[in-house]
């Protein structure tokens, strides 16, 4: 494991300080530590860290992972939720993913990752007649969405194989992929190309494609595209990946600009 010592938390602050630094550090680097790790990444004695952990734990701010890896707990993550919601930011990347919608002409939208499935954060529609309705709000699986597996493909190893180990890879479509060597070998071939992608895995005649948002190791979630394969193929909509990679470079500069 490497991550750098994070030397700015003192022993003896306050536990408010504590508390707001090991959420910073957690929300850089969830699921790389254990509460071990934690402690010596932060310079902090390993009997108050595990105090300080279980208190957190008690409250929902953090929880362990299989791996018994320090992650956000759900009190965290509807906080981190509610924060970009907020009007302010929301409005911005609405903007943006209508412009892009339009670009294209098929639905675009937002999903961020939610335990073992993706959450539909935002998403602009097109007018066509023919629509699928993935609403926001709505949970998608991770194993067959472009989302997804570019989620998947893009963990380390060992998360990677936590999660594939102890999640059932559901029949969603005759395309879905099953088999976990095919799953794996698909995994691969994203991270190489660098882009998610569906080719009727999570709802038959549906294709889709996705990109990260993401600046210098920070990631936020996913821009993804999807369309009725009658309109747009997987083929089609990868030849629309550099406009979207445009639209989320745009979305993480107004994420990180905060205005």
């Amino acid at each position: 494991m490497n991550i750098k010592k994070f030397t700015g938390l003192k022993e003896k602050g306050s536990t408010i300080e504590r508390v707001l630094r090991v959420m910073s550090f957690i929300s850089e680097h969830e699921g790389e530590c254990t509460q071990h790790e934690l402690a010596d990444a932060m310079a902090l004695p390993k009997l108050a860290m595990g105090k300080l952990i279980n208190q957190l734990k008690e409250l929902g701010i953090v929880s362990e992972n299989l791996n018994r890896k320090i992650i956000a707990g759900p009190e965290f993550r509807q906080l981190s939720l509610s924060v970009i919601r907020n009007r302010v930011f929301s409005s911005q990347r609405i903007a943006i993913l209508e412009q892009l919608a339009q670009e294209i002409g098929e639905t675009c939208g937002i999903s961020v990752p939610n335990g073992i499935d993706m959450l539909y954060l935002e998403r602009v529609q097109t007018n066509w007649p023919l629509q699928i309705s993935l609403p926001v709000g709505s949970f998608v699986p991770l194993t067959a969405t472009a989302s997804g597996k570019l989620h998947l493909a893009n963990l380390s190893d060992e998360g990677r194989q936590v999660i594939l180990d102890n999640i059932a890879l559901d029949v969603f479509t005759e395309h879905t992929i099953v088999d976990r060597l095919k799953l794996e070998q698909e995994l691969a071939n994203i991270r190489e190309l660098g882009y998610g992608r569906d080719n009727n895995e999570f709802i038959d005649g549906m294709a889709a494609v996705s990109v990260p948002i993401t600046c210098d190791g920070l990631l936020f979630g996913y821009l993804f595209c999807h369309s009725p394969v009658i309109r747009h193929s997987l083929v089609d909509l990868e030849a629309f990946i550099p406009q979207m990679q445009k639209a989320a470079n745009d979305i993480m500069s107004v994420m990180l600009k905060g205005e």
